[in-house]
C-alpha cells in the first residue's frame, strides 16, 4: 500500500446523489445491495412527491383562508382542523424520511459481504481519531490484518468458500475487539482495526489477541473444518505524525510479518523494532 488517500469532498455531497451514482455505476450491477437500494430510492422520491403535494395543498388552504377574512371564521376553523391533520400526516412522513435517510447512510458505510464498516467509513473514523489525538495527546493505535495465503483458499476451495472465509474471519475479529474499537474491511482480504486510547506497551497483547482469535480454532465452512491464519502490522500514532505516514509505517510492518513467515504480528515503532518470534502452528 503506497499510503492512504483521505478524500473529503465526496462526503460533502448529498447522500442521495452518492447513492444515485453508485446505482448508475456498471461495476455495481451485481452488488447484492443494488436492488434494495433502488427500492429505497424509489420510496424516497415517492415520499418527496407526496410531501410536495401536501405542501401545495397547505399553501392553497392558507391563501384561501386569508382571502375569506374574518367573516368566514367558522369555515376557517374547519379548514384549520383539516390543515392540522395534514401537518400531522406531514410529520409522520418526515419521520419516515428521516428513518430512510438514516438507513441509506448506514448502508453506504457498510461492506456488503462482511457487514463491517467499509473503507470509506474507516477513513472518516481515522481522520476523526487522528485529529482528536493530535489535539488531546491521547494515544491511538491501528492494526492492519491480512489473511494468509488467501489466494490459495480461493484457488483450492472456490470463490464462494473464499467469501465465506472472509465473512467468518470478519465476525471473529469484530467479536474480539472492545466496544469503542472499530474493525473495518480495508480491501480484499485485508482488515483495519482501530484501537483508540491504546498505548505502545499494550499493543503486543492487543495484536496477539487478534492473531490468536483467528488461529486458535479451525473455521467450520461448508461441510469441512478449515484452519485460517492472519498476519498483522500494528503501531501507535506519534505526536505530530501525518496520517498517511502513519498508515505507511503500519503497512510496512504488515509486509514484514508476511515476509517473516505469516501467522504473526510486527510492531511498527520509530525507535526500535519489536522482536516477535513466529507463532506456533
Amino acid at each position: 500500500m503506497s499510503g492512504a488517500t483521505l478524500p473529503r469532498s465526496d462526503e460533502e455531497r448529498p447522500l442521495f446523489e452518492r447513492i444515485e451514482e453508485l446505482l448508475a455505476d456498471p461495476a455495481q450491477q451485481d452488488n447484492p445491495l443494488r436492488t434494495p437500494l433502488t427500492e429505497l430510492m424509489a420510496a424516497f422520491y415517492d415520499q418527496l412527491n407526496q410531501m410536495d403535494r401536501i405542501t401545495r395543498i397547505s399553501d392553497r388552504y392558507q391563501a384561501a383562508e386569508r382571502a375569506r377574512g374574518a367573516g368566514h371564521a367558522l369555515n376557517y376553523r374547519d379548514q384549520l382542523r383539516r390543515l392540522e391533520k395534514i401537518v400531522r400526516i406531514s410529520d409522520r412522513y418526515q419521520g419516515m424520511l428521516r428513518e430512510l435517510n438514516q438507513r441509506l447512510e448506514w448502508l453506504s458505510n457498510r461492506d456488503a459481504l462482511t457487514g463491517l464498516p467499509n473503507r470509506r467509513h474507516a477513513l472518516a473514523r481515522l481522520n476523526e481519531e487522528h485529529g482528536r489525538a493530535q489535539r488531546s495527546g491521547k494515544a491511538v493505535a491501528i492494526a492492519l490484518v491480512d489473511i494468509d495465503h488467501f489466494k490459495s483458499i480461493n484457488d483450492s476451495w472456490g470463490h464462494e468458500v473464499g467469501d465465506q472465509a472472509l465473512a467468518a474471519v470478519a465476525a471473529r475479529l469484530a467479536a474480539s475487539i472492545r466496544e469503542y474499537d472499530m474493525c473495518a474491511r480495508w480491501g480484499g482480504e485485508e482488515f483495519l482495526v482501530l484501537l483508540p486510547e491504546t498505548v505502545a506497551s499494550a499493543l503486543p497483547d492487543s495484536a496477539e489477541r487478534l492473531r490468536a482469535c483467528i488461529a486458535a480454532d479451525p473455521f467450520v465452512i461448508g461441510d469441512r473444518q478449515r484452519t485460517i491464519t492472519v498476519s498483522l502490522g500494528v503501531g501507535c500514532l506519534q505526536p505530530g505524525e501525518d496520517l498517511t505516514a502513519f498508515m505507511k509505517r503500519v503497512d510496512d510492518a504488515l509486509y514484514r510479518a508476511k515476509h517473516k513467515g505469516r501467522n504473526r504480528f510486527e510492531l511498527s515503532a520509530p525507535a526500535a523494532e519489536f522482536d516477535n518470534p513466529p507463532a506456533a502452528g
